[in-house]
């Protein structure tokens, strides 16, 4: 009987190769990003504008789907931070109350960036009309200069 005699290294290039696929990341309870997180809402809630556009990047963009009273269909609607920004007077200053508060997030980092999927509760009007609805945010992060910053934020409300 012959034998077959396999180099040692056809063996071992394989299963180095098989130990070296990168691991998918995983949700963690990262309290860096869960206190950014927070302080994002508290800020947002504070209307104080100029701390809120320092949480994103120049360029962040924030999408959602919209439809507006003259609006036929719900639009997808893409918003540079500064443009957002722009429009807060019909938005959140046009009413006394606005208010939105995370309820749980889950958060996913994998070396300077990271996703959190946060479930939140709005309120929004006046004490005699006040909307109160629940959503969701997907925020995209990335970590430059020792901080994290909101690169896109998508958003639904329920």
């Amino acid at each position: 009987m012959k034998r077959i005699i396999i180099p040692l290294i056809w063996v071992l290039i394989p299963m180095m190769l098989l130990s070296c696929k990168p691991e998918k990341p995983v949700p963690e309870d990262n309290p860096e990003i869960h206190a950014f997180l927070e302080n994002y809402y508290q800020t947002f809630s504070d209307r104080d504008w100029e701390r809120f556009e320092s949480f994103f990047t120049d360029q962040a963009v924030l999408t959602t789907i919209w439809q507006s009273e003259s609006d036929s269909v719900p639009v997808l609607f893409i918003k540079t931070i500064t443009q957002f920004l722009e429009q807060t007077g019909s938005g959140p200053d046009s009413q006394p109350i606005f208010e939105e508060r995370m309820v749980e997030s889950k958060i996913t980092v994998n070396n300077g960036l990271a996703t959190a999927w946060v479930d939140y509760e709005a309120k929004f009007g006046t004490s005699e009309n006040l909307m109160e609805w629940v959503g969701q945010d997907l925020f995209s992060l990335i970590r430059h200069e020792d901080r994290w910053y909101i690169a896109s934020l998508s958003y639904m409300s329920q």
